[in-house]
């Protein structure tokens, strides 16, 4: 069982003001997703293998959670974000949330690597063992170039350029990495709703041995076997020019893995290849990657006893690229110039590598040496100072030491300053001291970190650390707390927005619709099929044009659009094609003649009395009768029926949905919400 808990919207806030549990929870919306149960066909029995490719860990875990993270944005539908979730039983499944309001497992990658390895590995054991996923890591998405033809004004670049491709590393029980591509299925009537396909397999068997076992000994065999990759970090995309024929864009990328105690790195090198020339293909580019391990870094941290957590650090178009590894008693800082960060071979002097301790606070200036912190690094975030723009790693022990570290101060630094949200842990420390009366000996472990742009969170829990803990399950608690990445939090920050509101002035209104009108009314030499609008949908947006732009550019289009409309079918548009000179006009409905014939393919008509729906505006609809209709906010046709929106998440703007429509609107409403895929008034996310 797993627990989601959001801020809610600003609007929800109003009114929640209850007794208890209830005041408690008021400005957040708690969700239980059950990930702990599958079918047979999810999970099948597993019985006794050979000890080489058996434990009965896994194969009799109660599949707790052990793992889990958000897609970068846009995997989903409505551009959202998949939940993937890694369970004891070494399952790794994405959640989704259904148009009822449900989060529901959607795919399980492990069918992905099963079926892969099934083809190439003829033992079963071992296709068993290279199926399971001990760790997992989202790569940031890899966005494609903007192509020349999108520079114009109105022209919207493609999701690829937008969103970006979703890449997947993870580690199996055999110790190979492998990198996944994850597409959602556009398909109505495909039985999986997420694919995936293995770009690439890196082993990294034969660097596993220990050095402090005698090579090829029984022991050192045995641990071999049983080494298992704990933690891995994607560091960003690297763009250069492509070699192929037909390549689109090409980038190279490194995953750094804590494999037992040592450090590994794969290379990627990633290549997008252009598909088809057809645009309505669900597929337009292909990846390919080449992986190796890379071993720029030599033996620099052969010394080292790593313990887990690590995270890169670097930003936009920097010349050096951080990484942070957590140690015994200690972090170790790695600084990569970016040919080492590609792995050049010529590039071993480009790393610079400092071992940063771990020291207790004694809480007095006597010159005597601080004791060493030996506790685990238990989380690792990376926030973004709002002010400097520079990336801060934050990270927290299971002892409750907490350090903040930048990659300017990789070098420049000795010691680690604590971290902004520290205060807070000492306040929640210090009230449970007092309440329980353990005089000073209450320990705090810090168990997660997570960051979005400034803001960071904290879940931590508090232990007696002088006498055997008991506790019921009633009692137990873990503690979040909100921090700034360099600055503490406060109550009078808002979580549910860190950003201000978007502007709802009218003339912004104004213009952002006019991006849509400009996607759809231009065109080059008059040939309005190229999108295969509906004639209804483009006899709408130039209505629109006339009634709400002040755009002399789209006025001119609507106007052509008209021309071309009246030129196709046998209509009298010399009404709206004249008022395209007078902006903020309106235009009356017709008649009942003109709705007849040929003017059902361009005309709306009101579904409940069959009279003409008059344009005086852009976000309502009225028939001469006087029913009232709301507009699509980028179709700009009325929703005449219930069950056919979709919503703003943020603003609550109601659009027709892709998937309720039918006949010639189906087709229209896909392409145009393929293009504007969030709101275009507030960027919000939809909603069904």
């Amino acid at each position: 069982m797993k627990q989601s808990t959001t801020p809610k919207h600003t609007t929800e806030k109003e009114g929640g003001n209850g007794p208890g549990s209830q005041a408690a929870t008021k400005n957040w919306n708690v969700t239980r997703i059950r990930t702990n149960v599958f079918t047979n066909g999810e999970w099948p029995i597993i019985h006794p293998q050979k000890r080489e490719n058996f434990s009965i860990g896994p194969e009799q875990s109660t599949s707790t959670v052990v793992g889990l993270a958000w897609s970068p944005p846009g995997l989903a539908k409505y551009r959202r974000c998949v939940l993937a979730v890694l369970t004891s039983g070494l399952l790794l499944s994405f959640y989704d949330i259904s148009p009822q309001g449900k989060w529901t497992r959607v795919a399980i990658v492990n069918d992905c690597l099963s079926s892969y390895f099934r083809s190439l590995v003829d033992d079963e054991e071992l296709s068993l063992r290279k199926s399971n996923i001990r760790s997992f890591t989202w790569c940031p998405p890899l966005k494609v170039p903007i192509p020349e033809q999108h520079a114009t004004s109105y022209a919207v670049p493609p999701p690829e350029s937008r969103w970006g491709m979703y890449l997947l590393s993870v580690t199996n029980d055999d110790n190979d990495v492998i990198l996944l591509q994850a597409r959602r299925s556009t398909d109505t009537t495909s039985t999986s709703l997420y694919s995936f396909e293995v770009l690439s397999v890196t082993s990294l068997h034969e660097h596993t041995e220990n050095q402090n076992v005698q090579p090829g000994s029984i022991f050192s065999s045995a641990l071999r076997n049983r080494a298992r990759a704990s933690s891995m970090s994607p560091g960003p995309w690297i763009y250069q020019p492509t070699k192929e024929i037909k390549g689109v864009c090409s980038a190279i990328g490194n995953v750094a893995i804590t494999l037992r105690a040592k450090l590994k790195m794969v290379r990627h090198v990633v290549t997008l290849i252009s598909e088809n020339d057809q645009t309505d293909s669900a597929v337009k580019y292909k990846a390919r990657c080449v992986s190796e391990e890379n071993t720029s870094y030599g033996g620099l941290l052969n010394n080292y006893h790593l313990t887990g957590a690590l995270h890169w650090l670097h930003t936009e178009g920097s010349t050096e690229i951080g990484l942070a590894v957590a140690s015994f008693a200690g972090m170790i800082a790695l600084r990569f110039t970016r040919a080492a960060y590609q792995g050049e071979k010529t590039a071993k002097k480009g790393i610079q590598v400092k071992e940063l301790p771990f020291y207790e606070p004694t809480g007095s200036d006597i010159g005597t040496d601080s004791p060493r912190h030996w506790e685990q690094t238990s989380a690792m975030t990376v926030a973004l100072d709002k002010v400097s723009q520079t990336p801060i790693l934050h990270l927290g022990t299971v002892g409750g030491y907490t350090a903040t570290m930048t990659l300017s101060g990789i070098q420049s630094s000795n010691e680690l300053p604590e971290t902004p949200w520290k205060k807070q842990l000492d306040n929640a420390r210090e009230q449970f001291d007092i309440a329980r009366d353990l005089g000073g000996y209450t320990i705090s472990r810090t168990w997660g970190l997570a960051s979005h742009d400034s803001l960071v969170v904290a879940a931590f829990t508090l232990h007696p650390g002088d006498t055997v803990e008991y506790r019921t399950s009633a009692e137990e608690r873990t503690t979040l707390v909100f921090s700034h990445a360099n600055a503490e939090f406060t109550e009078h920050d808002d979580l549910a927005f860190p950003y201000p509101l978007p502007d709802r002035s009218p003339d912004t209104l104004r213009r952002k619709r006019e991006a849509a009108l400009g996607y759809i009314l231009f065109t080059e030499g008059g040939d309005y099929s190229r999108l295969a609008l509906s004639r209804k949908a483009l006899y709408a947006a130039a209505c629109c044009a006339i009634v709400d732009s002040q755009n002399d550019n789209i006025l001119s289009q609507a106007r052509e659009a008209l021309k071309w409309l009246a030129s196709g079918i046998d209509v009298d548009l010399s009404n709206e094609i004249g008022k395209c000179s007078a902006p903020g006009s309106t235009v009356d409905a017709k008649t009942a003649e003109q709705l007849e014939g040929s003017g059902q393919q361009i005309f709306e008509q009101c579904t409940i009395c069959d009279a003409g729906l008059s344009w005086y505006s852009a976000v309502e609809a009225q028939c001469a009768a006087g029913h009232l209709f709301v507009r699509c906010g980028v179709t700009f046709l009325a929703i005449q029926e219930p069950g056919l929106s979709k919503f703003c998440s943020r603003c609550g703007t109601e659009y027709l949905s892709e998937d309720f429509v039918h006949d010639e609107l189906e087709h229209t409403c896909r392409i145009l919400s393929d293009v504007f895929d969030t709101c275009i008034y507030c960027s919000g996310k939809f909603q069904a």
